[in-house]
């Protein structure tokens, strides 16, 4: 008898161990799930956070410039436009929080509209001419193509048709002639989504010197840029909607987003 008993015990001395690791898989597949859609809710409340406020940015300036049209505060107002940021620590929508920031396009110079010629005189102020000049004709043939490139070899101000438009300025990175820090200082005079014109009143000098044509009185393109997330969760996603000046109305023109 006393080894049958003995048996048995180790028998249910086995499934204790087998129960309790099973429990400790459950409760540890429990806590993984709980995480998991954690994570889901805050990156669907993050989400829904950016998008409303790029909605309320833009709903933002239409009424300003609704209520401004036909005055020099039109001007005022769209020339100081990178200053209205919104939000501070955050607009609150229930447990979700959004900030608004706004960037006028114009101000910059697009390097999808600059031909070889301007690109060389903007980046001469980052770096040697040489390396200007390789870095300028390397981004209009990634953006036209080699023969295209080629043609506009040496004519300033040559109108050149983008075939492949870059999408964000981290294209440039690992263009011929471009170090990340001549990249790091030029990006704030650069943009990807103008429209070829440069606002006169509040472009730098950099970008002036580089500019081509007839200037602009105000912005004709507006970046949105909305960041939403969950109170108390580190995660925040950021939209940047790109809009154009036509009256009192913003019209949409692309858009792109990311989780930071």
């Amino acid at each position: 008898m006393r080894p049958r008993r003995g048996v048995a015990l180790m028998l249910a001395l086995w499934l204790i161990v087998i129960v309790g690791v099973m429990s400790a898989r459950i409760v540890a597949a429990s806590h993984d799930t709980s995480r998991l859609v954690a994570n889901l809710r805050s990156e669907a409340v993050a989400r829904y956070a950016a998008e409303s406020g790029v909605l309320a940015g833009k709903v933002a300036i239409e009424q300003t410039l609704t209520r401004v049209a036909g005055t020099d505060a039109r001007e005022r107002y769209l020339n100081s436009i990178d200053e209205a940021s919104v939000g501070g620590d955050g607009v609150s929508l229930g447990d979700a929080r959004y900030t608004i920031s706004y960037v006028d396009v114009s101000s910059r110079l697009d390097v999808n509209w600059a031909d070889a010629g301007q690109l060389t005189r903007f980046f001469e102020k980052f770096t040697d001419p040489a390396s200007a000049s390789i870095a300028a004709r390397a981004i209009r043939r990634r953006i036209t193509g080699e023969r295209a490139a080629d043609e506009a070899n040496g004519q300033i101000g040559a109108p050149l048709k983008a075939a492949m438009r870059l999408l964000s300025l981290e294209e440039l990175r690992g263009i011929p002639g471009l170090s990340e820090k001549v990249l790091n200082d030029a990006a704030p005079f650069l943009t990807v989504d103008g429209d070829g014109r440069i606002n006169g009143a509040t472009a730098s000098r950099t970008v002036l010197a580089s500019a081509a044509g007839e200037l602009e009185k105000e912005p004709s393109r507006i970046l949105v840029i909305a960041r939403g997330w969950l109170a108390g969760h580190p995660l925040t996603h950021e939209i940047q909607a790109v809009y154009g000046v036509e009256g009192d109305r913003l019209v949409f023109v692309r858009w792109r987003e990311r989780d930071l």
